[in-house]
């Protein structure tokens, strides 16, 4: 069959999706990938071949007179993801789930992941290419419209905590509940919309599948996941960290336990900064009998007057090869820094963002046992950064290298990944779901 990936131009997301698409490939499968034109570079070097789709988009947070690329505050992180992240029930209110999805698909789901351009191109493609199964990243909307443009069956790809999911559930359940003259569907009304320009019927029975897919490929460990009522495809992470060589210095026996220092690349590429102080993140973690290495660029190092004797810095190493040598890793909440960690079994501190997940991975992975959450909640007074407690980082590093039980319950969540089905596993069970669904 011809499969088809959609993703948004956003090369962490890309790399999210690479194992199931080599998988599918290696089993004879055809394979492409559409994305935007920044990252076409990025998927043809991983051997996949590439549709180029929509207009480039600067995705970089920007504010200010000049255009500089910053965060202005801790708000700035969190309004990104448009509000699907809150929780509490007593928030969930209509207007504000209401309100919530108002925003997203008119503001971000249509113009952070391409907007009509990539819309387009994607249906032209797909029309072309015709496509049994297209499968697309969970940001990427533009995916379940080209499936129903070119009768392709469609599957949504997670990459990590479904908030989208359980916020619609919300959302349709209080719909469904207010009097006529308030049953204002904005969600309805962008993908009918959406379909409409494709001469695509629409009803209210496609509405979850628009937003949720056909079924849902998760390879979200379940301890983590909401409980939701769709239909779930579990599939192991496998690490992939883009194509780079090794250096040597990582195979090399570490003299005193290996401790890696992450913040990701979405803060220093795409939000303009980290919300922790990189410089007092590195003085607190020199002070231990350690060996520190730090993924970080040099606008990651202009705080700093000189690196401490036992620090290693480099602008990227693949974590999949550092890992395996490491005794704790300290890092920002993303899911990939986290799929590394929970595939090789190391415990972890999560100093966490403010995008999507990251809280609620810390929070899940400190009641497993495997890993600790940094105090987040306290700002500096400038509003820009977090507060970072020195003396309690040092502290969480000393018992991640100290108690016992942080590595056993680290290396027992390694265990049930890999007794979890693999994205070869997953072939069969696709080529199956896209029998049943496909036009």
């Amino acid at each position: 069959m011809r499969v088809l990936f959609a993703v948004y131009g956003a090369k962490t997301h890309f790399y999210n999706v690479v194992p199931m698409a080599w998988a599918l490939r290696a089993a004879g499968h055809e394979v492409c990938v559409a994305s935007q034109p920044e990252i076409v570079d990025a998927i043809t070097r991983t051997g996949l071949p590439a549709v180029a789709v929509g207009e480039e988009v600067d995705l970089r947070l920007r504010s200010g007179a000049g255009g500089d690329d910053h965060v202005t505050s801790g708000s700035s992180w969190r309004d990104l993801n448009a509000g699907v992240t809150e929780t509490r029930p007593e928030e969930l209110t209509w207007d504000y789930v209401l309100g919530t999805f108002t925003i997203a698909c008119s503001m971000h789901y249509e113009h952070a992941t391409g907007g009509r351009p990539m819309l387009d191109d994607l249906v032209e493609f797909a029309r072309h290419w015709r496509p049994d199964l297209v499968i697309w990243d969970a940001m990427t909307f533009a995916g379940p419209v080209a499936a129903r443009a070119c009768g392709a069956a469609h599957a949504r790809m997670l990459f990590g905590i479904d908030y989208i999911g359980r916020m619609y559930g919300d959302y349709a359940t209080q719909l469904a509940a207010q009097p006529p003259e308030r049953r204002d569907d904005p969600v309805g009304d962008w993908q009918a919309g959406r379909l409409a320009r494709f001469g695509c019927p629409w009803d209210d029975t496609l509405a979850t599948e628009m937003m949720t897919g056909q079924w849902t490929i998760d390879p979200t460990p379940p301890w983590m996941q909401f409980p939701l009522d769709l239909p779930f495809t579990p599939v192991r992470y496998l690490p992939f960290n883009g194509p780079t060589a090794v250096p040597d210095w990582v195979h090399e026996p570490p003299k005193r336990p290996r401790v890696c220092l992450t913040l990701g690349m979405t803060a220093r590429e795409v939000l303009g900064g980290d919300l922790f102080s990189t410089a007092q993140m590195l003085q607190a973690l020199a002070e231990l009998d350690i060996e520190l290495v730090a993924t970080l660029d040099a606008g990651q190092l202009t705080e700093l007057d000189a690196l401490p004797d036992n620090v290693r810095v480099t602008d990227f190493v693949p974590l999949n090869d550092l890992l395996p040598s490491c005794s704790a890793i300290v890092h920002h909440g993303g899911f990939g820094t986290l799929g590394n960690a929970l595939a090789h079994g190391v415990p972890q501190i999560i100093a966490p963002g403010r995008y999507w997940d990251e809280i609620r991975f810390g929070e899940r992975l400190a009641d497993r046992g495997a890993g600790l959450l940094l105090d987040y909640e306290r700002l500096s007074g400038d509003g820009l950064r977090n507060h970072l407690d020195a003396h309690m980082l040092k502290n969480q590093i000393n018992r991640l290298l100290d108690e016992p039980s942080f590595q056993e319950n680290a290396a027992l969540i390694r265990e049930e990944l890999l007794a979890t089905p693999s994205p070869h596993d997953l072939v069969a069970e696709l080529e199956e779901l896209t029998a049943h669904h496909r036009d």
